[in-house]
Formats: structure tokens, C-alpha cells, sequence
């Protein structure tokens, strides 16, 4: 197969790093696989993993100069399928590849994108071939909501990561890690509330590094300063090899009020860490409770305190029996390899048909 993968988006998300971890696993299958996209980051990184690139300029919704671009892109590189993540990519890349009777794979990060208008079903009704969502949850959710997709209109493929970990000991001070954007909606207020309450008792050994940029990163520097935090936490900025960098702790974390199938919580897993995340999106079908981590209401940060209390007093045999679980759980449910071979069956039967 020849796999065009479509992005629009400037900002990294979620899905753009599910775009390039299985093109890459598609063409260690034999695939050819193309990325189009305006950001040239994404097409740089891509480039890394030895993908063909091609920078466009997306412009307004049916935009026909770009239609026509695609059109003519598609024919020549034989394009069999096309992948897309939002509706701009829809309306110009998905109408070529329908004049050219090439299958539309729209893959879906988050329920809440989803909207019941007008253009919207057009587009699911004449343009798009497939939905494919990363976790059971989310299918339901986009069937039960939305009387316009039916069962069959969606498929849903795991997310997929290869073990680059493997499970440590647990030392004194514990160390915690977060990975997101430092902003209100993934909860690091609520993280800084329960580390000023742990010191405030007295429980000193335990660090914690927040990687990421936001518009909260500001602050919360300050508020590390004005409570004197700077020998515990730490905000070290965006990181793009978070796989490099996660062997050094213990427990990941997961604060975020909204999520899909947060992508973070497979790299701590498939470095071995246990992890503590809030109860949204697909994160209960990623952690179960007490086996590979812990999972919490978001916004309940009594809650969370006693967790990061139980992981910081944790015992070396239980910490050691999570964290082979977390790899367990990588390698049973969200094997790279074995999706990918999910997603591929997914397609070849698109185009088949």
C-alpha cells in the first residue's frame, strides 16, 4: 500500500506522534508511507524516521488550488489510502482523493472534536470512508452521541509503543515525572497543592519534573520560589525525547481534566513506570487500578495526595511488581508491532473494498 498521512495542525498533538510511530511500523511492514502536513517540524522528525515529506499550505476549506494540488500529488506517488486528522484536511485532501476513488480514514484524537452540524455530516456522509478512534471507550462514545455514525463506521486501534525501559528499583527520594502542557486544563495547580501540603508534614523525599511549555509555566515558577519548592520540583521545559529522559524516575503522572488516549502514559509505561493518572478519556482501558498504577477523579486532590503519599512509602516489592506490569501492559495491549498489523488489516480492506 501507498499510505498518505494528512496534517493541518501546527501545534504537537497526540496524533501526529500516532501518525509517525505507525507509518514508520507500516513501512517496516513493506508500505510506502507519505506525510503532508504545514508543519515543518512534523516533517523534519518525520524525516528522521526516514519518511518522504511534502510541506503545503492548507488556506481556506475547499480551497481548489489545493484540491488540485493533492489531486495531482495522489496520482503520481499511486496513493492507495489516505489518513486525516481534522475537517480542513477533509475538505481539500479527502475531496482529491474521492475524485480519484481513493478510501478517507478520518482518525479521531478526541470525542469533544466531534460536532453535529451541517458540514460536518456532508463530510461523513459523501468524503470520509472510515473513523478510527484509539480506544474502545471512545468508539461508544462517538456511536451513542452522534446519530449519524454507526457501528460500523468506526474501528478502533490502540496506540502503540516498543519497550525502551526496564524496571529499576525504587530509591529514596522517589522520583516523580509529568509530561504535558503546563497549562490549567491538565491539573498542575492541583500537583503543586499536594506537594506544598507534603512538605508542609514534613515528607521531604521526593522530587518531581514538570516537562512541558504553557501559558501557566510563569507562575507556577514563581509559586516554586515563593514556597521555596526549588530543591523538589522543577520545570525543565518542552522535552521531544521524553523516551530518553523517563529511566531516571519512578511514577509517572497524569493530572489532565481532558484527555483522549493520552500518549504520555504509554511512554511511562513502556519505560516501566507505574502510573498515577485522572479518570478521563481511555485512561482506565491503559491503567488498571493497584496493578500497573493508580487512578483518580480529576480535581480530587485529597485523593491524589494519598496516592503520591502511597507511591512515595511504597515497598520495593510491590513498586517492582507494578512496573513489570506496566511493561506487561505495553507488550499484551499496546504492542506497536501488533497494532500497526491491526491498522494495516483496516485498510487493505478499505481498499479491497
Amino acid at each position: 500500500m501507498n499510505i498518505a498521512f494528512i496534517t493541518s495542525t501546527h501545534r504537537w498533538g497526540g496524533v501526529k506522534t500516532w501518525m509517525l510511530n505507525f507509518a514508520k511500523e507500516l513501512e517496516s511492514l513493506g508500505h510506502r508511507c507519505f506525510l503532508f502536513s504545514s508543519d515543518k517540524s512534523f516533517l523534519n522528525k518525520g524525516s528522521n524516521f526516514s519518511l518522504k515529506g511534502f510541506y503545503v499550505k492548507f488556506g481556506f476549506d475547499y480551497n481548489p488550488y489545493v484540491i488540485s494540488y493533492f489531486y495531482k500529488m495522489f496520482k503520481s506517488l499511486k496513493i492507495d489510502i489516505i489518513i486525516c486528522n481534522v475537517y480542513k484536511e477533509i475538505r481539500t485532501a479527502g475531496v482529491a482523493a474521492k475524485l480519484l476513488s481513493i478510501p478517507v480514514v478520518h482518525r479521531v484524537g478526541l470525542s469533544g472534536d466531534f460536532k453535529n452540524k451541517f458540514d460536518v455530516r456532508l463530510a461523513h456522509r459523501f468524503i470520509v470512508d472510515k473513523i478510527i478512534v484509539p480506544c474502545e471507550g471512545m468508539k461508544n462514545d462517538l456511536i451513542n452521541n452522534f446519530e449519524f455514525i454507526e457501528d460500523n463506521d468506526v474501528e478502533f486501534v490502540y496506540n502503540g509503543r516498543k519497550l525502551i525501559g526496564k524496571v529499576k528499583n525504587i530509591s529514596k527520594p522517589v522520583k516523580f515525572v509529568i509530561s504535558s502542557k503546563v497549562q490549567k486544563s491538565k491539573g498542575h495547580l492541583d500537583l503543586l497543592t499536594v506537594f506544598k501540603k507534603l512538605l508542609k508534614n514534613g515528607i521531604t523525599d521526593f522530587t518531581c519534573d514538570i516537562y512541558g511549555e504553557g501559558n501557566l509555566s510563569s507562575y507556577i515558577n514563581e509559586e516554586i520560589v515563593k514556597n521555596g519548592l526549588e530543591n523538589w520540583i522543577k520545570i525543565k521545559g518542552f522535552c521531544y525525547n521524553l523516551e530518553d529522559v523517563l529511566n531516571a524516575y519512578h511514577f509517572g503522572l497524569l493530572t489532565s481534566y481532558s484527555e483522549g488516549l493520552p500518549n504520555v502514559v504509554l511512554e511511562y509505561m513502556a519505560c516501566g513506570l507505574p502510573v498515577i493518572a485522572t479518570d478521563v478519556g481511555c485512561t482506565k482501558e491503559m491503567i488498571e487500578d493497584g496493578y500497573n498504577g493508580f487512578i483518580y477523579n480529576a480535581g480530587d486532590v485529597e485523593t491524589l495526595y494519598k496516592l503520591i503519599y502511597k507511591c512515595i512509602n511504597m515497598s520495593e516489592n510491590i513498586y517492582m511488581k507494578m512496573a513489570k506490569n506496566s511493561l506487561k501492559m505495553i507488550e499484551e495491549k499496546f504492542n506497536l508491532t501488533k497494532n500497526a498489523n491491526t491498522l494495516e488489516t483496516i485498510l487493505t480492506n478499505l481498499i479491497e473494498r
